[in-house]
């Protein structure tokens, strides 16, 4: 009788992951690692992330060359050629049974079944922001996808995007949408809120996130702002000043209301939380997203949304945000206008994305994907 033979482990690719970084990438991988080695499952792990530790059921392979996982032009070049040289070997010498990798990165001639993670496709539909990633997208990534056996990707939206193009065939393309860590993003308490609203010198203030990325939209939320009617309401700015727009701190004092916006840059997640809990409302003007965090960790923390009408804004938001049209000025001003003047609306707003974030805790995110990538193994026997 024939022995019955054992799988291998699955293989997690996050040679790319950087704990101490938070762009939306990083923030995703911590929490598909969170939820993955929380699972049942034994997995093999390669990271230059020495904050992951060795367990018993799953096995870090350390990358020396901690290059690789920089998120800049010569890191991701060394990462690219690491997963074409060095990865396929070491799959081979471990007996993988499979690769995922939560980012769009992977090896284009594959010694084993591997999933992709596509979260947008961004560098196509905005080029001129994307200058040198556009290239990746539009030259390694088709081959990539083609050299898949599965896709994962975070929305409808982004699925769609990538049926139209990329030769997908007929590989399935798995949506599985984004979570946010419940444990950072809730409603904070008031005197928490305060302490933090006097740390940034704010009182009754509108908030946006972002990176300052021309499709953010962040010139019309500021040229929205301008038209508002209400001296006792500020706009506070989260996130860095991109050097494609850098003179956009400039655009307060053209409008005459410098004195009315704050650019708070970088702030830990434990203040934005607080923020997010303290705002009169939240505004999202982005003109595309793969799926949209933001939002997400706004209502998350009982914070009014007011968000973009287009991409994958209202599969996250659902009836829970005021909508507006991201190209017009006038439409983002009025939504701002009347959320901040609705205490109704504003409360009924709070009810909806409260209950809106719970479909998207964490909990499940591992075992979403891990159910995936078992049906995978199987097929691929």
């Amino acid at each position: 009788m024939a022995s019955k033979t054992k799988m291998g482990k699955i293989a997690i690719d996050a040679s790319h992951f950087d704990a101490a970084a938070f762009d939306g990438l990083n923030r995703y991988t911590r929490e598909v690692l969170t939820g993955l080695l929380a699972t049942s499952e034994s997995f093999l792990v390669y990271t230059s992330a020495t904050e992951l530790e060795k367990t018993d059921r799953h096995s870090i392979s350390y990358l020396q060359d901690r290059r690789i996982s920089r998120n800049t032009f010569r890191g991701n070049l060394s990462r690219l050629w690491w997963h074409q040289t060095a990865l396929p070997r070491l799959l081979d010498r471990e007996k993988a049974s499979l690769l995922y990798s939560p980012v769009p990165e992977g090896m284009l001639f594959p010694v084993c079944p591997q999933a992709i993670t596509i979260h947008d496709l961004l560098p196509i539909l905005f080029p001129d922001t994307y200058p040198r990633l556009k290239y990746y997208f539009q030259y390694i990534l088709p081959r990539l996808v083609q050299n898949s056996t599965a896709i994962l990707t975070v929305s409808e939206q982004t699925k769609q995007d990538i049926e139209r193009y990329f030769p997908v065939g007929d590989r399935p393309i798995h949506v599985v949408y984004q979570s946010y860590p419940s444990d950072v993003f809730y409603p904070i308490d008031l005197a928490r809120q305060n302490d933090v609203k006097r740390h940034y010198n704010l009182d009754r203030f509108i908030l946006g996130v972002g990176e300052t990325r021309p499709y953010k939209n962040m010139r019309r939320l500021i040229e929205a702002f301008a038209r508002i009617e209400a001296e006792d309401l500020e706009l506070a700015i989260v996130g860095k000043i991109n050097k494609m727009d850098d003179t956009i701190t400039q655009l307060p004092q053209q409008l005459k209301i410098s004195d009315r916006v704050k650019f708070l840059g970088f702030v830990p997640d434990s203040d934005l939380a607080a923020l997010y809990s303290a705002a009169t409302a939240f505004v999202f003007p982005s003109l595309y997203e793969g799926f949209g965090i933001p939002p997400l960790e706004a209502m998350a923390c009982g914070c009014p949304a007011i968000v973009s009408r287009v991409a994958s804004l209202p599969e996250v938001c659902g009836c829970a945000a005021y909508y507006v049209n991201p190209f017009h000025v006038e439409s983002i001003a009025e939504g701002i206008a009347k959320v901040a003047r609705n205490d109704r609306m504003r409360n009924y707003l709070k009810r909806q994305g409260l209950e809106q974030a719970e479909k998207f805790k964490a909990q499940d995110l591992g075992e979403r994907i891990l159910n995936i990538l078992q049906d995978m193994r199987l097929k691929n026997k």
